[in-house]
């Protein structure tokens, strides 16, 4: 798939020039661009939670835990921490540790003019005592800072929207494994099993409850054996810090933003959107929601339905009596 790579500044300056803010060649002030970005911000965050925005999903591999049935999912900031980062090391000095701060949680530096920690750092060792915090990379620069720190749960990935499709792996049996499809269900559904924590060699039902700031997965029945869990999530737009940062944008969605963006602005500016640019905005929109809407799944009978066995190793789950 082909991108487009955009700043905050191009979206932002695309969509005033649509409502005769900015004239060509024009550049925001600050104050301006301080308030435009908090909306650009408010645009993405709403279309995460709207499916036909969505462009792509992302595949998680993940691991169960034998006997835990139900985890915690996501990995939201916990706080700050102020400390001493030397070139070089992955070492963090002089910290007073907070009681949140635990191995795994993801450290960084967002402030302004910040960038000493590369992106991806996790917290490996926490030393309360001596005031010390072990990196998995090293600092790039030499820097007081104050440093972000994430309090991870059981599956430390952001905490998704949706999830979409889920298999365990079970490569006990081979170097390749064998894949086993987790139906993803409601919580009516979910609700109605008798005996939750039932054992089972591996699950083969999920529901998702989008708690916050964690989600929770319950699955079915209770695993016996560690597996690779696989688990697809909707994919969440980022947001911008700077008005500078970039973004790469699939084909269709920077003129989506701009013009979607040009009718969100266009009330605090005073001004009135023409039709030619309301048109214009759903005609973008339309297109990358034709782009994103999935097939119709192609119905499929049960074998059940055609035979009294199914055609697969379901007699593990069912020890031969499902006839």
């Amino acid at each position: 798939m082909s991108y487009l790579t955009a700043t905050a500044s191009d979206l932002i300056s695309g969509a005033l020039r649509n409502i005769n803010v900015l004239a060509a060649g024009e550049t925001m002030n600050p104050t301006e661009s301080a308030d435009a970005i908090q909306a650009l911000n408010d645009l993405l965050d709403s279309w995460s939670t709207q499916k036909l925005y969505v462009v792509s999903s992302t595949e998680n591999i993940l691991t169960l835990v034998p006997n835990q049935y139900q985890y915690q999912i996501g990995n939201p900031v916990g706080g700050t921490f102020s400390g001493t980062l030397t070139f070089g090391s992955n070492l963090v000095t002089g910290v007073t540790v907070p009681a949140n701060l635990v191995v795994g949680a993801t450290i960084s530096d967002p402030a302004p003019g910040a960038g000493a920690i590369p992106a991806g750092t996790t917290a490996t060792a926490v030393d309360p005592i001596g005031g010390v915090v072990t990196l998995s990379a090293n600092s790039t620069q030499n820097t007081g800072d104050t440093i972000t720190y994430t309090v991870p749960g059981d599956f430390a990935i952001p905490r998704p929207l949706r999830i979409t499709n889920a298999f365990t792996r079970i490569t006990s049996i081979g170097s390749t494994g064998l894949d086993y499809p987790i139906n993803i269900v409601h919580r009516d559904k979910y609700t109605q099993i008798g005996i939750k924590g039932i054992n089972g060699p591996w699950p083969t039902l999920l529901y998702y409850d989008p708690t916050y700031p964690y989600g929770t997965l319950y699955f079915y029945p209770n695993p016996s054996q560690a597996g690779e869990l696989h688990l697809w999530t909707d994919s969440i737009f980022s947001s911008f810090t700077t008005i500078n940062q970039s973004v790469n944008l699939p084909q269709g969605y920077a003129l989506a933003i701009k013009k979607s963006l040009a009718l969100q602005l266009a009330p605090e500016y005073g001004k009135s959107p023409s039709p030619l640019l309301i048109r214009q905005a759903d005609e973008a929109v339309r297109v990358i929601k034709q782009l994103n809407a999935e097939p119709a799944v192609q119905a499929f009978f049960d074998q059940h339905i055609l035979k009294s066995r199914r055609n697969d190793a379901s007699f593990i789950m069912d020890g031969g009596f499902n006839r």
